[in-house]
């Protein structure tokens, strides 16, 4: 049994204004999915120069406390 989203069941309400809002976010959500589905995702090759600093950093600071 499928149940129906809360999203879903207000964009049917009498109330217009609950019914506006409800319609609005759920075109908002789409609208952010359709988007999230274009974005890359950060790999390996991106984080290098930050962890090479990070590097660094952490080498020059033990050997000025050692």
């Amino acid at each position: 049994m499928k149940r129906e989203s809360m999203i879903e069941k207000n964009m049917m309400s009498t109330d217009a204004f609950v019914r506006n809002l409800y319609t609005d976010l759920h075109e908002r959500i789409e609208h952010y999915e359709k988007e999230e589905s274009d974005t890359k995702k950060m790999g390996i090759v991106d984080v290098v120069p930050e962890l090479a600093i990070i590097g660094v950093i952490s080498a020059f600071l033990l050997f000025v406390i050692f």
